[in-house]
């Protein structure tokens, strides 16, 4: 029975310490997601307009050249970024993200790997990767995508990519994330997004011009959106899956001290029994 209780301590000071880890990785996850939030709305009204700039001239019915290039669809293999954590604990986060990313990609497909999940994912299921680039555990910098996008750039506009994509988690709310292929070339008019807005435009010199000058912003603003968005998610779902372990964790400890207490109180009744029995012989 001695043996037992001190068992019982020793894992109810384990769970406890569990417990203890768990909240501050919950903490620290909270003060991360409190700046991804607000940059991501911070960036939307931002990405929002360029996007209708590039529909309002992609549905123009007046414009043919010039825009093909942007807007029509080929053949041919893909291009898809997947954007994973560098490390774990997201709960079911990167199960997801891959998922998504098996039903999206071929073994012909071009893979560009973010994150050290999707890098050893990649490599283990023998994708065709071009690049591979660290997550880090801090904010993304927007000074770090232009590395990333330069690929594409040489790949999508030489024609050796029929399409760009990124597997990301999108970042619905504190609740919710959805793994999501988002595509950026080609684009695709929405009539609709423009109905949306209901603003005109004249361009000058031409709204060809200004498409040609819009893409590296569109590009860079979409992709860094994908970004931020996979960033917010890791963070979200690692604080809920270390609340859900700190409460795991202190429910155990709960159970286990109760066992340890009975038990002692066992150990102490059978003890006092045996004095009794013994002083009546």
């Amino acid at each position: 029975m001695a043996q037992n209780l001190q068992q019982l301590k020793k894992r109810i000071k384990a769970s406890q310490n569990i417990a203890q880890i768990t909240k501050a990785m919950e903490m620290i996850a909270a003060s991360k997601i409190r700046k991804a939030q607000s940059s991501v709305e911070k960036h939307n009204p931002y990405a929002k307009k360029i996007m209708y700039m590039v529909q309002k001239i992609l549905t123009d019915k007046d414009l043919h050249e010039g825009i093909a290039k942007f807007s029509n669809a080929r053949q041919g293999n893909k291009l898809i970024y997947v954007i994973s954590p560098d490390k774990g604990l997201c709960g079911g986060l990167v199960v997801n993200l891959f998922k998504k990313l098996s039903l999206c990609a071929s073994k012909d497909d071009y893979i560009v790997a973010i994150g050290k999940k999707a890098i050893n994912y990649v490599s283990k299921y023998d994708y065709n990767v071009l690049a591979s680039f660290a997550a880090g555990t801090s904010f993304p910098r927007y000074e770090d995508i232009y590395p990333m996008i330069d690929i594409a750039k040489k790949f999508y506009f030489s024609g050796e990519a029929a399409s760009v994509s990124v597997v990301h988690t999108e970042f619905k709310n504190m609740l919710v994330q959805e793994a999501v292929e988002t595509e950026i070339f080609p684009i695709k008019p929405d009539a609709g997004f423009i109905d949306a807005y209901g603003i005109d435009y004249i361009f000058e010199p031409s709204a060809q011009q200004v498409l040609q000058d819009l893409m590296p912003y569109y590009f860079e603003v979409e992709f860094y959106g994908a970004l931020m968005n996979a960033y917010a998610s890791e963070q979200a779902a690692r604080m809920a899956a270390m609340k859900n372990a700190k409460e795991n964790a202190k429910e155990i400890s709960a159970s286990l001290t109760n066992i340890y207490n009975k038990s002692r109180q066992e150990k102490i009744t059978n003890e006092i029994l045996d004095l009794a029995n013994g002083q009546q012989r």
